[in-house]
């Protein structure tokens, strides 16, 4: 089915666009998901639970006075010169209702200025999808083509019976440094040149003699560039739902203190010790859809959701939640536990500070805690602070320097629009060598050399980074700096 409709069907003043084109329905073979984001951009304001992906009989549909919302909804200055594709994931509920989960713009206008969210979550109700004659919660997916002055609409659907790769390149929302100034290059491993069972990744971690890769289907053990991966074959990783096959994908990594390593996939946590594996889910345990995880002091480990902050000393689980402490939202952003062993909570309408029995509140500091919320920190050598914020105030957002003093330093390049735009996916401070780097969402690496106050810019335009949507970065026992990307991993070269 395709869907297509122009903007002169909807009355105002200016004439924006005067033809159309049509366009069929896409089949897109992809991995399937169950609950799960499938663009880089994410939204959090809808009600996520348990949905399928583009499933039912029938499945979801949308009436032609749903596609006049979209155009509608859309901002109209912007319409005027955008050029591109956006493809939107909407999750449609038992109702009908409509909520923008993630979205991968491809044009030359933001999703924000473009008001895509408010666009998509304003349209006219679905038939939903059913399932047995009952509505169900699922996500559909479209694809926005403007060209030319004409604006298309497709519907992606999804071909579960021969699933084969998935990966995203993406065009940088920021140009990159020019390829002389680039400082260093990158080695690929994708799906081509190794035994990587998946380009699409989304998390690495390194130990003293191996590396650990979360790919959309499947760990890898690497050893001196030798893969060995587990899957739903030979571990207790679950399938997606669609494919029995395909293992669920891993979103975060951790190695706790006793050189466990901790996973994030699907609804659940994994803990390996390299032989067994222990499955944590919402019966045994409260970890529902984890999405950090943080090995902390004493053998505890945190599991961060929007259900609170979920901790584990090893043998029993409990909540740090708005019921039982100062926390001002269950939706935790991030969490960290200093050398102190302060406890720092983040969450996105707020932030606190445990220091033992006592609870520190940063709504009334004049600190950039006051404005953004946690999303990473790091304690370097001399115990200064480094601080990943998340914000819709960008100004307030980004990467913040807080020394022993007490004093604030914003880090960010001057005359820069780097992080007025974009959030940041990871970061990884190396302080053999006093550099930053910045996995950038939309964008790609930077890399800051702290001593000489030199910015880099690293895209797939410029470099051999193959996607603008580098996900987590981390260092070896070598000092090499690896990082997962959605179209492969990649390693510096020496």
């Amino acid at each position: 089915m395709h869907y297509t409709h122009t903007l002169g069907h909807i009355k105002r003043k200016t004439k924006l666009m005067k033809q159309t084109f049509l366009i069929g329905a896409l089949f897109l073979i992809v991995q399937s998901t169950f609950g799960q984001h499938l663009y880089p951009e994410k939204y959090d304001n809808c009600k996520l639970s348990r949905f399928c992906l583009d499933c039912g009989e029938p499945k979801a549909e949308l009436s032609d006075d749903a596609i006049k919302n979209i155009l509608s909804g859309l901002n109209q200055k912007s319409l005027k010169k955008i050029n591109g594709s956006i493809k939107v994931q909407i999750l449609v509920d038992t109702l009908g209702n409509s909520c923008l989960i993630s979205s991968e713009n491809s044009t030359n206008v933001s999703s924000k200025k473009l008001e895509l969210q408010n666009a998509i979550n304003s349209m006219s109700r679905w038939a939903p999808s059913m399932k047995d004659n009952k509505p169900q919660s699922a996500s559909v997916s479209l694809e926005l083509v403007f060209q030319d002055g004409k604006l298309g609409l497709r519907r992606l659907v999804f071909d579960f019976s021969n699933n084969t790769n998935f990966k995203s390149v993406g065009t940088p929302d920021v140009k990159g440094s020019k390829a002389k100034d680039l400082s260093v290059d990158w080695v690929l491993f994708n799906q081509s040149n190794s035994d990587l069972p998946w380009d699409m990744t989304r998390t690495v971690i390194a130990t003293n003699e191996n590396l650990w890769i979360g790919t959309d289907n499947g760990l890898v053990k690497m050893v001196d560039e030798k893969m060995e991966i587990f899957d739903v074959t030979n571990s207790a990783i679950k399938p997606v739902k669609y494919n029995k096959n395909r293992a669920s994908s891993i979103r975060y990594a951790a190695i706790d203190n006793k050189d466990n390593l901790w996973l994030a996939a699907g609804w659940e946590a994994y803990k390996f010790d390299g032989n067994e594996w222990t499955v944590f889910d919402s019966i045994n345990s409260p970890v529902v859809w984890p999405r950090r995880i943080l090995s902390g002091k004493s053998n505890n480990v945190y599991l961060t959701s929007w259900r609170g902050l979920a901790k584990y000393d090893g043998e029993n689980w409990s909540v740090i939640d708005t019921s039982n402490s100062k926390l001002p939202s269950n939706k935790i952003s991030g969490v960290f536990v200093d050398k102190q062993e302060r406890l720092w909570i983040g969450t996105f309408d707020g932030n606190v500070r445990i220091d033992k029995s006592e609870t520190i509140e940063f709504n009334e500091t004049n600190s950039p805690l006051k404005e953004g919320s946690i999303s990473q920190v790091y304690e370097d050598d001399e115990g200064n602070l480094w601080f990943d914020l998340y914000s819709k105030d960008k100004s307030q957002a980004g990467m913040w320097l807080l020394n022993t003093s007490g004093e604030w330093t914003s880090i960010r390049p001057k005359n820069s629009e780097l992080f007025t735009k974009n959030d940041i996916n990871d970061f990884l401070l190396d302080e053999e060598n006093k550099v930053l780097w910045i996995a950038l969402n939309s964008v790609g690496l930077i890399r800051y050399d702290i001593q000489n106050d030199k910015w880099e810019t690293y895209t797939p335009e410029n470099s051999s980074v193959p996607s603008i949507h580098v996900m987590k970065l981390a260092k070896d026992h070598k000092g090499t700096i690896w990082a997962a990307t959605f179209a492969g991993v990649i390693k510096m070269k020496k």
